[in-house]
């Protein structure tokens, strides 16, 4: 199925909220999740900077350029011309930045790469785009477990017909959307050229200094391999063979290339003897099974990666979700020094929805130990939790904590 026939929630997002509101909006993310082709349809004018011949044109005279520009201006890969953000903001500026709608800007590269080149605050709104959830790969654009996590009333969700087998292949397609309906040999060629492309080419691209690719590649690899954990520089440049400032610069940079994502730890002043270390994940579970030259079959036999891809599977969704809720979330993990800790902790308007992810198809009282500690340390500030399981029945385990199928990410 192509990409522009899956529903999107940042649709919604964009059309209802966004363009209505503000002058500019910027959608950053990674390459190849159909920011282009979703975005592109609200364009007047299109300006596609990965084109050689349009983006010498438009470095001629990039002010005119978007000035003359009619309607809603769209602005693809940015970071390919960093000086049209320049543009963009003097265009704003002229008319008092009262003109809502005027620019949809998207760029494969994480916002931080942008403040030495445009002082944006307050001229545009940035969110994110990742890859598809399985909700919109189930055509519905609408459902946000995030919502549905912290409604007033406690959340009702039905059996799942989906086995651990059903989860495990969903992991391995990943979220992609060219590639995600790809099987076999074609699925790897694909992931193949990807990564290869965002080595050699993306990361160099946006490097403020000269890279290697061999050891940025052994660092993704070792940083894909390090997904769902705890992150540690160290340990990672023990893995690649590089030196400590050499592996936090390239974690950095696949980082600003929104490959991975760093849950920092959730903090309460209630709560003593926290940790500091920020969890890291991979945006993509099938880039990450790829990576590490597994499918579906071979992860279900190796005990400590399967738990490690379903926590990230759960992250990716829910970083993704997080960007279209109806209010301000904040995704986090926990963890203190005395071991407790949680996979996933959603906090909104002071309200805590925690989540343990389990790739058993039983779970019991003793897999929300760490929930049932939060709920009792921070008493009415805890909303919800649940442990997320590759099961099919939902059932109460304690006070406001669930055991869910895993499908009631993306069904009730």
């Amino acid at each position: 199925m192509s990409v522009d026939l899956y529903p999107r929630a940042l649709d919604h997002l964009v059309a209802e909220e966004l363009l209505p509101s503000f002058p500019a909006v910027m959608v950053v993310g990674p390459r190849g999740t159909g920011k282009s082709t979703t975005l592109s349809k609200y364009a007047d004018t299109t300006l596609d900077l990965s084109v050689p011949l349009v983006r010498t044109a438009v470095a001629e005279d990039p002010d005119a350029v978007i000035n003359s520009a009619h309607g809603v201006v769209f602005i693809d890969e940015w970071q390919e011309l960093p000086e049209i953000l320049g543009s963009i903001k003097r265009s704003i500026d002229q008319v008092g930045g009262v003109q809502a709608g005027r620019s949809i800007i998207t760029g494969s590269v994480r916002a931080r790469r942008q403040a030495a080149t445009w002082p944006g605050t307050g001229r545009f709104i940035r969110v994110r785009m990742y890859g598809l959830t399985q909700a919109e790969l189930e055509r519905d654009s609408r459902y946000n477990p995030v919502d549905v996590f912290f409604g007033e009333e406690p959340p009702v969700f039905g059996h799942s017909d989906l086995t651990r087998n059903d989860y495990l292949q969903r992991i391995a397609a990943g979220r992609f959307p060219a590639a995600v309906d790809l099987v076999g040999r074609n699925r790897s060629r694909w992931y193949s050229a990807y990564i290869e492309q965002l080595i050699d080419r993306d990361a160099e691209q946006v490097s403020e200094r000269s890279t290697q690719s061999a050891k940025l590649r052994a660092v993704f690899t070792s940083s894909v391999a390090r997904t769902a954990q705890e992150l540690n520089r160290q340990a990672t440049a023990r893995d690649a063979d590089v030196d400590f400032r050499t592996a936090e610069y390239y974690i950095s940079l696949l980082e600003d290339l929104s490959v991975i994502i760093q849950l920092p730890v959730w903090h309460s002043k209630r709560l003593k003897r926290l940790t500091q270390t920020p969890k890291v994940h991979v945006v993509d579970p099938g880039m990450a099974c790829h990576a590490l030259n597994v499918d579906a079959t071979a992860l279900a036999l190796d005990a400590a990666l399967v738990g490690q891809l379903f926590e990230t599977f759960v992250a990716a969704e829910l970083a993704t979700h997080v960007e279209t809720a109806l209010e301000q979330t904040s995704l986090f993990h926990f963890r203190d020094r005395d071991g407790h800790e949680v996979d996933i902790v959603l906090e909104q308007r002071g309200r805590i929805v925690g989540a343990e992810v389990k790739s058993a198809t039983a779970v019991d009282r003793s897999d929300a130990k760490g929930l049932i500690w939060l709920r009792d340390k921070i008493g009415d500030d805890f909303h919800y939790g649940a442990v997320l399981y590759s099961g099919t029945i939902p059932f109460k385990i304690d006070d406001r904590i669930w055991a869910l199928p895993l499908s009631s990410l993306w069904r009730k």
